[in-house]
């Protein structure tokens, strides 16, 4: 399945598939931050989903979102049927019925029992069967270039929760987030590191812009790899983790998630060098 990012005359950071919801086409983000599929009340409306009032949610900046459920979504992706369970509603952020965006798809929910692989390389989305060894080996054998990490979940919510650091400090609870824009931790992962100028982070589905001070020259430690990063926002504090690996990084890997919180996740990233050579 194509993996885009264009929405009319300009791209955005985040990764989204073509979707056909009740016959009528929109784009849909690949958000492995989202704990559930989300459709805009807006699409909903149009399409004749039935919604019920839910309880309000918690955006990634905080900010209280109003919802709505809406039980079981039938959607089709290039062709292949997906039946989307306990769909939840939000009012559209601002810019996405002019992107022609609809919500969001949490992919390691798409398919149970399934892999979901985001090939942010070669913008291509699989949905896969099979044991880890297999899918590991499959993985290898498509790109070969890359380091393959296998990085145990850590305990939390049903986004996608790892370990990692910023180098020299210790290992945190961090998401890996495709809808995420920057990389960012904590004031408490990182102490002593905020001496840089105010930054944008990115903004949540309710519209809060959240921001932090931007540091250079910072490695990111992620199970056997040391990723550099061009800039860090450091945070002074986020929801339930203290760490946020963002599209800044997770463009030019290949990522590979469950929803089964005892599988792996499974991450390719560019091969780290040696020094010395040999």
């Amino acid at each position: 399945m194509p993996i885009t990012f264009d929405v009319g005359d300009r791209q955005t950071h985040a990764p989204m598939v073509e979707v056909t919801v009740a016959g009528t086409a929109t784009k849909l983000i690949l958000d492995t931050g989202s704990t559930d599929h989300i459709l805009t009340i807006e699409l909903a409306a149009q399409v004749g989903l039935e919604a019920e009032p839910g309880e309000p949610g918690t955006d990634s900046t905080g900010a209280s979102v109003p919802s709505w459920s809406l039980g079981e979504v039938e959607v089709e992706i290039a062709g292949q049927a997906f039946a989307l369970r306990d769909v939840v509603a939000i009012t559209a952020p601002a810019p996405f019925p002019g992107w022609g965006v609809g919500g969001f798809i949490s992919p390691q929910h798409l398919q149970p029992g399934a892999w979901a692989v985001l090939d942010l390389t070669a913008d291509r989305f699989f949905i896969v069967d099979g044991e880890e060894a297999d899918v590991a080996g499959w993985l290898n054998e498509r790109t070969p270039d890359l380091q393959l990490l296998r990085l145990e979940r850590a305990p939390g919510d049903a986004t996608i929760l790892v370990r990692a650091a910023i180098e020299p400090f210790d290992e945190v609870v961090t998401m890996l987030d495709s809808g995420g824009k920057r990389t960012q931790f904590t004031q408490a992962a990182v102490a002593g590191v905020s001496d840089g100028p105010q930054a944008s982070s990115g903004r949540g589905v309710g519209g809060t812009e959240s921001f932090g001070a931007e540091v250079r020259g910072q490695t990111l430690i992620v199970g056997e790899a040391r990723l550099p990063l061009e800039a860090l926002i450091v945070s002074p504090e986020m929801d339930g983790r203290d760490g946020l690996v963002g599209m800044d990084v997770l463009r030019g890997t290949v990522l590979t998630v469950s929803g089964d919180p005892h599988r792996p996740v499974i991450w390719q990233v560019a091969r780290q060098r040696k020094w010395p050579p040999g």
